[in-house]
């Protein structure tokens, strides 16, 4: 199981847990100013480097944004990735996010602060 997916029941250890503690703290400490307005979300991001180490960020962004606007917004903070359609959703549900898709439809609500919502493929 890859440190950045959606934790299972079935494979709980202690160091996972305490891996989910410890990038929890990171998000929340480098989350942007929060935002009262229900139009923008915080989405947390899960993205392995080619040292193999997590980078965990933050993103705020309309709803009423695309995928692919997202995706922009990714290529700031990471730099170049020459390819489309590299953003996994892996909360509340995992599933391929598509660049034509709003950003509604994926996280209608508020997700979860504490937990990773998109992944990034290499």
């Amino acid at each position: 199981m890859r440190k950045c997916e959606r934790m299972s029941t079935s494979n709980t250890g202690p160091t996972l847990k305490i891996y989910i503690q410890l990038s929890a703290k990171i998000i929340k400490e480098n989350r942007m100013s929060t935002s009262t307005d229900n139009d923008i979300v915080s989405l947390n991001f899960c993205y392995r480097n080619a040292g193999n180490k997590n980078i965990l960020f933050v993103i705020e962004i309309s709803k009423d944004k695309t995928v692919s606007d997202l995706e922009e917004e990714v290529r700031k903070k990471l730099g170049a990735i020459n390819r489309n359609d590299f953003l996994r959703q892996v909360y509340p549900e995992e599933k391929p996010m598509r660049t034509e898709d709003r950003i509604f439809s994926y996280f209608n609500e508020t997700p979860d602060e504490d937990r990773i919502h998109i992944r990034i493929l290499p």
